[in-house]
């Protein structure tokens, strides 16, 4: 592996990182705010740290990448993938039935969608990238889902011959459909991130997010002053960190970066949140939850870490055994 792709793997999961914290702010604003009237919120804040950095970075060329067709092809799509997936997350995150937890393992669920919608467009997908897609599917669903959880056989029983909740709630569909929008989100930009500008088309998709968020917002919420004060701290969290640096160095780091392996990087946010939930909000891991995040690790590390390498480092060991 180069080391373009090295600095590219790391830019991605210092992004995840910083995704994982978003996760506590999510669960804190959304007590206060409805989905719409925070996402609103925080992309509009984000729009405004990504439109300072801009006018820094770029100086008096910043207005020339607003002209590209290209940019607005790209903001529109990454926008509105943006914007359902952020919606269907936050809605299904408040759901009683759903939760934290469980939102990030349906949302996990995208490093295995992100390579499937990449055999449909003609990407090659080989069999080390989906044996890491493997173990972290796998350690997402270990951490998240705890052992206190009711085993699928007490749920159907009681779907089937009880009145009790349904086997799948509509905050787990909601989430789910969202995971499918974020493997689209991933795609879309990998394909445009070396026709664009980076800190271009992350305002540009912020924009159109908190655009379609405050239409919303406006015909079906109705947020209140105090809400917005409430909520305001977790809002600017994820406005700066989440989305105006976050999002910018996923565009940076995707340049060099196989789309299937940094969707397995990003999914790290969800061993993040967890670790960020035990810091902030003194949530204990088990150890099935411990077990988890070391097969997310090791997801990622199988995905990353070229079989040719792998079998030059035994070989070069077998020959210092005999010797």
């Amino acid at each position: 592996m180069n080391r373009e792709k090295i600095n590219s793997n790391l830019l991605l999961l210092l992004t995840s990182t910083i995704w994982g914290f978003g996760f506590v702010a999510q669960e804190l604003g959304g007590e206060h705010l409805d989905p719409n009237a925070f996402n609103g919120t925080r992309y509009t804040l984000g729009a405004i740290c990504l439109m300072v950095i801009l006018f820094v970075w770029h100086k008096g060329r910043s207005v020339e990448g607003f002209r590209s067709m290209d940019w607005v092809k790209a903001s529109l799509s990454a926008g509105i993938f943006l914007f359902l997936g952020s919606l269907l997350q936050q809605a299904g995150i408040s759901d009683e039935q759903t939760g934290p937890g469980k939102t990030g393992f349906i949302t996990g669920l995208y490093v295995v969608i992100v390579p499937t919608f990449g055999l449909l467009i003609g990407q090659r997908t080989n069999f080390q990238t989906w044996g890491g897609v493997f173990l972290a599917t796998t350690g997402l669903w270990m951490l998240c889902i705890g052992t206190k959880q009711i085993s699928t056989l007490e749920l159907w029983y009681n779907y089937r011959y009880t009145d009790e909740s349904p086997l799948v709630s509509s905050g787990d569909l909601m989430v789910l459909c969202g995971a499918f929008c974020w493997a689209g989100h991933v795609l879309v930009i990998d394909r445009f991130t070396n026709r664009v500008s980076s800190l271009h088309l992350a305002l540009g998709q912020v924009t159109v997010c908190a655009a379609f968020s405050w239409v919303l917002a406006v015909i079906a919420e109705t947020p209140t002053v105090g809400d917005f004060k409430a909520a305001f701290l977790p809002a600017l969290y994820l406005g700066v960190m989440s989305i105006a640096i976050a999002f910018t160095l996923q565009i940076i780091g995707q340049r060099k970066a196989n789309p299937a392996h940094a969707s397995i990087i990003f999914a790290m946010e969800a061993v993040v949140g967890v670790i960020a939930g035990w810091l902030i909000l003194c949530e204990q891991l088990s150890n099935r939850e411990l077990a988890g995040c070391l097969l997310m690790f090791g997801g990622m590390v199988v995905s990353q870490v070229p079989i040719r390498f792998i079998r030059l480092g035994l070989t070069r060991r077998a020959r210092d055994l005999v010797d």
